[in-house]
């Protein structure tokens, strides 16, 4: 007994073109690779300012918790966020949010 030559070969030219979804738009976030060389840069901020210890340690923490996991602008608007409460002067914020740029990554 011959098989029909009736199997599945494929898609069928009647059905329509399955697409792949697209990718996901891509966001800046903290390069994880250089992330003690970011550390590094803070601590010379807050250092250069006589910013507190305390309050210098739990910035830096929280930068790159939002840097890294959410965006570079979320963390930028936190940083803009605390400079108002009058944690720190401007010119803090100014650098920090440049230091935050210097170390984006797209992912």
């Amino acid at each position: 007994m011959a098989r029909s030559s009736g199997r599945y070969k494929g898609r069928r030219s009647n059905e329509p073109k399955f697409h792949p979804p697209s990718e996901s738009d891509r966001t800046a976030m903290l390069n994880l690779g250089r992330i003690t060389t970011f550390r590094y840069g803070m601590r010379e901020i807050m250092s250069h300012y006589e910013i507190d210890e305390a309050t210098s340690s739990s910035l830096i923490a929280s930068v790159i918790a939002k840097g890294s996991r959410m965006s570079i602008s979320s963390a930028r608007d936190f940083v803009r966020d605390q400079e108002k409460t009058g944690m720190y002067p401007k010119a803090v914020t100014d650098e920090i949010c440049d230091l935050l740029e210097k170390f984006a990554r797209y992912r």
